[in-house]
């Protein structure tokens, strides 16, 4: 008899037994004809949701559940815990190498009913994963949401984002050498050597939060938490659950910009640098802001205080120890990037015509920029595509 109940029940290290595949075998041979084919067809209809294999779904299942345990396992070598693992393991494999047809010729007997023979079948497929592969994977990647995801939001908790923006460094035209400045700081990052958070300073609409994305998703292993700015307060406590988990990650904080006697301001000088809250060594910040000073300053400022505003506001950006200046293109600049965004979408547009088109487009938005410019060849790409006029 194929009874998996007390084999489940023994998991130890992977946090599985919730997932709907695993309660679907482990109730399967109950106490009523019913209930049985209930618990099978909960394990069809959870394999027909992720049209995956039984294998693969219990694969997915195991790297992506939360499990310290396993997390604790990969990160010592204790062999008493991989021992737990690959019993975990066993188990698995176990219920991954039974065929629908098994069950089903199984509960037909135990109930002496012939109706489970005309349940569905589910695909078996091969599970070919040992201890090891699970435990590199939560050494790399962790468990649970981190493993599944890239980037989260935090307001107190964290929110996976389950989309990202797919923008590649490729994608974006230009700006090689502030871009080369972010990414080599953050291959330090990642490979353990000494890095700086980051400050990326200049006009609205020159890629620093396009460059930021696109860090993101040139390294697999990093993870990224965006923090609005009406959030920092937050930052001592998503350092703290942030500080224990195997991955590196990146806290952006976008359009960075303080009222005078903002609280966050000093709460966000005192986590950059010499506090008792300051962010742990698996963490950076990578900030974008439009102005230069990022205290808004009064009149009362300039009246009275004269240079020492000036330091006072200049006190945060100092604290960054990468400061990365972003400025608005001028002409030459911007149709180079518009040509070889065009080049990159296909478009076989005469270059006067490009570059004409290209400037009212500007002179109808918000002026030259990077932005403006991949703003302007989606939209006549759009154009082309309708045979309209542009």
């Amino acid at each position: 008899m194929l009874d998996f109940h007390y084999k489940i029940a023994g998991i130890c290290c992977f946090n599985v037994k919730d997932d709907p595949v695993i309660c679907g075998f482990s109730k399967l041979f109950g106490k009523s004809a019913s209930k049985s084919a209930e618990a099978y067809s909960q394990i069809i209809s959870a394999l027909l949701l992720v049209g995956k294999t039984l294998s693969e779904y219990l694969k997915d299942m195991l790297i992506f559940s939360d499990s310290p345990v396993v997390c604790e396992c990969a990160n010592s070598s204790a062999p008493l815990g991989k021992a737990a693992v690959e019993y975990d393991l066993g188990v698995i494999r176990s219920i991954a190498e039974t065929s629908s047809a098994e069950l089903k010729e199984q509960l037909s007997r135990r109930f002496d009913n012939d109706v489970f023979k005309a349940l569905p079948d589910y695909e078996r497929g091969e599970f070919n994963w040992d201890a090891d592969y699970f435990l590199d994977f939560a050494r790399k990647h962790g468990s649970g949401i981190f493993a599944k995801y890239k980037a989260f939001t935090y307001n107190g908790e964290l929110v996976p984002i389950e989309q990202t923006d797919p923008i590649r460094l490729h994608d974006l035209k230009n700006y090689e050498s502030q871009r080369s400045q972010v990414v080599d700081n953050t291959l330090c990052f990642m490979n353990g050597k000494p890095a700086q958070n980051v400050l990326l300073y200049g006009d609205r609409g020159t890629g620093k939060s396009a460059t930021v994305k696109a860090v993101l998703n040139e390294f697999d292993e990093l993870r990224m938490v965006e923090v609005s700015k009406n959030n920092i307060a937050l930052l001592p406590d998503l350092f703290r659950v942030l500080k224990s988990k195997p991955l590196r990650f990146i806290v952006t904080i976008d359009d960075l910009s303080f009222a005078e006697n903002d609280d966050r301001f000093g709460i966000l000088k005192a986590v950059l640098e010499g506090s008792l809250s300051q962010k742990p060594g698996n963490v950076l910040i990578y900030a974008t802001t439009n102005r230069r000073k990022i205290v808004r300053e009064t009149a009362a400022d300039r009246e009275i205080s004269g240079a020492d505003a000036i330091d006072e506001s200049m006190s945060l950006a100092d604290r960054f120890g990468l400061f990365v200046t972003f400025v608005k293109p001028d002409k030459r600049v911007y149709l180079d990037i518009v040509s070889k965004l065009a080049e990159d979408a296909g478009l076989n547009v005469p270059e006067e015509k490009l570059f004409a088109a290209a400037e009212q487009f500007a002179l109808r938005h918000t002026g030259r920029s990077p932005r403006t410019a991949r703003q302007f060849v989606d939209w006549l790409t759009g154009r082309i595509a309708l045979n309209l006029e542009y």
